[in-house]
């Protein structure tokens, strides 16, 4: 069958989708007294930890530096949480697969969707009510309205760039799983260690500093791309404060959206999820035969 014809037989089976969705989260929380609070809790608390050591114990003097920590954390932390729940998606339901027929990319993408959910719900609880207190703040000591930036209407995009790219990744992951479970350990690995590779804790500004070359590698990483953009789509252009990075107190941070490399990163989340599709669909009928 050809890409086009999975695709409309996988959407005839929305309703099995969205209750996989529900089970997800229900399984994800059953006899849990906070329930979904926690989904909440982790990345807030590294958030929070975070900031203090930045804040208090590096010194980072930029203003508003938690706000700019927590608005790439977040969308961060939806990409980890999102592949590495999909990575074993497939094998962990190989029983149910082998005694009933259903389109297998619905469980890989049942986990993205049901991580997209606490995403939102992340960004509505915490994200939201955090932009609208410091631009409350900002209005108030300038004595003028002052507004995010016109690229916030980007956020729309953004959720759906970012979640075609989770989709992508956790359809080939999910697929190799299944014949090498080594795949999902080993994803964790290289998840935590390109944490340090991704604009969370640092600015973009300090790569271009440090290397034109480097800068420039960096862009062409999607989720760089993204996290730039979540940033520069909430916050406002900011004068960096005292910090351990290289560039002097004054320089400008969050300098806006680079679009060139942000049209190329929609090209690779579709090209990445059709590619994802399509290499999953190659496998999905040897599932059965794993024991």
């Amino acid at each position: 069958m050809s890409l086009l014809s999975e695709a409309k037989e996988a959407l005839r089976y929305r309703e099995l989708l969205g209750n996989l969705v529900e089970r997800e989260l229900a399984v994800r929380y059953k006899n849990s007294l906070f329930g979904v609070a926690w989904s909440l809790a982790n990345p807030i608390v590294r958030a929070l930890v975070l900031g203090v050591v930045f804040t208090f114990i590096i010194k980072n003097r930029t203003e508003n530096y938690y706000a700019y920590v927590l608005a790439a954390f977040f969308p961060w932390t939806y990409f980890i949480t999102g592949v590495l729940d999909a990575a074993d998606s497939v094998s962990r339901h190989l029983p149910l697969i082998r005694k009933v027929y259903f389109p297998r990319e619905l469980l890989p993408l049942a986990t993205t969707l049901a991580n997209l959910r606490h995403f939102l719900l992340t960004l509505a609880v915490v994200v939201l009510p955090l932009i609208i207190f410091l631009y409350t703040r900002e209005s108030l000591i300038r004595h003028t309205l002052f507004l995010p930036p016109t690229t916030i209407l980007l956020i729309p995009v953004l959720v759906l760039m970012q979640t075609l790219l989770i989709a992508g990744i956790a359809l080939y992951l999910s697929a190799l799983n299944v014949f090498f479970e080594d795949v999902k350990f080993l994803v964790a690995v290289v998840l935590d260690l390109l944490f340090y590779a991704m604009p969370v804790i640092y600015f973009l500004e300090h790569i271009k500093a440090a290397s034109s070359v480097l800068h420039m590698l960096f862009l062409l990483n999607p989720m760089v791309v993204i996290l730039v953009c979540w940033r520069s789509s909430l916050l406002p252009v900011a004068k960096l404060g005292s910090d351990a990075l290289g560039l002097p107190a004054g320089s400008p941070i969050n300098t806006g959206v680079p679009w060139p490399y942000f049209f190329l990163m929609c090209a690779v989340c579709i090209g990445t999820f059709l590619g994802g599709y399509a290499s999953f669909n190659r496998r999905k009928w040897r599932f059965v035969e794993q024991v």
